[in-house]
């Protein structure tokens, strides 16, 4: 039986603020608000949506660019498929990435489940793999 986890995919949005437009940040900090807000330091108006530096962005749909660096990385990748539906990002010296993906063993008769997916992609060089976790969920 071949099944999707669309449903999984939703909570997973909707948890990372991507209906409400609240960004969740990995360290727990409070969600940098939608609206535009001024500095009180600088007197400058941050643009919205801004997590904090290091912080992680909120779910969203891949960009061509994150298909492509998904699709570099996980090209020697053998044994499981993946198919990634959503992905955050974190701005470090390069870029985290966390994909949220189908996945499946590659041989016939397999069921789907979800998975998430760590690609690191330094500024200068190629992405690694870093974490591939299976997610339960029974």
């Amino acid at each position: 039986m071949k099944q999707r986890f669309v449903p999984a995919l939703i909570i997973v949005l909707a948890m990372s603020g991507f209906f409400s437009g609240a960004s969740v940040a990995a360290d727990s900090s409070p969600a940098v608000p939608k609206k535009a807000a001024t500095t009180p330091e600088s007197g400058k108006t941050v643009a919205k949506d801004v997590p904090k530096p290091g912080g992680w962005s909120r779910f969203e749909l891949l960009s061509s660019t994150d298909r492509a660096v998904f699709k570099e990385t996980m090209a020697g990748l053998t044994g499981v498929g993946y198919e990634p539906l959503a992905v955050r990002k974190q701005a470090v010296e390069g870029v985290n990435y966390e994909f949220f993906c189908n996945a499946r063993a590659v041989y016939p008769g397999t069921d789907w489940h979800p998975a998430m997916v760590m690609i690191y992609k330094p500024l200068k060089g190629n992405a690694v793999i870093k974490k591939i976790s299976k997610i339960d969920v029974r």
